[in-house]
Order: structure tokens, then sequence, then C-alpha cells
């Protein structure tokens, strides 16, 4: 049997695995959690992959968008407390923002599986 990064580095340090050492891991279709609350997208940057989904919810008390610079995704408009589950494709692009508040912005880092 061999052993995978992650298991090598925990036997070598006796089960624990340093964040910086053990590197991101991915399950296949993840899904991952974006809030939107004073204003601001949260986590502002965020590694996904492809095949993943993205929940982007609005903790805030305005409606929010969460819209590709390029157009090539859009959450469409969510009010206080509605969310939505988008699933990454290999069309869309990283760099978003809301179509209400231009200022709000954040980033997808989109790898390949």
């Amino acid at each position: 049997m061999s052993l995978n990064r992650r298991q090598f580095i925990a036997g070598a340090l006796g089960g624990l695995i340093p964040p910086a050492l053990a590197g991101p891991v991915f399950a296949h279709d993840r899904v991952h959690e974006i809030a939107i609350r004073d204003f601001a997208f949260e986590p502002g940057h965020l590694r996904v992959r492809m095949g993943d989904h993205v929940r982007f919810t609005n903790h805030d008390i305005a409606p929010h968008t969460a819209t590709a610079n390029d157009d090539s995704w859009d959450s469409g408009t969510l009010e206080t407390g509605d969310s939505i589950e988008l699933t990454v494709t290999s069309e869309w692009t990283g760099d978003y923002y809301c179509a209400y508040h231009p200022q709000m912005k954040a980033m997808l880092v989109i790898v390949s599986r």
C-alpha cells in the first residue's frame, strides 16, 4: 500500500499536519460557502476546482449579486436571507463583484481537477 503526501506527512509528524506542509485538500464536488455581510464577500479570496459548488448567502441588509467581471456567471439578485448554489464550470472566470455595489469585489482562484 502506498501513502499519499498527506498520510506520509501525518505519519512522520505523529498524526499532526501543519497546514503549510499539508497543502490544500479538495473533495470532489465540494461545496464552498461565501457569506455576504457588511457589504463584503467572506472569504474574499477562495480556491475552487471545476465541478465544485459555491453557495452565496446574503446576510446583509441590502440586496446583492455575485457577478463575474466578464459576465461568465451571475448569481442574480440575492435579497436578505437568500442563498444560491452555483457549479463551477470551465467557462467561469474568477474575479467578481456585486452589480449593486461595484466596490464589493472578490476572487475565485479556479484550478483544474
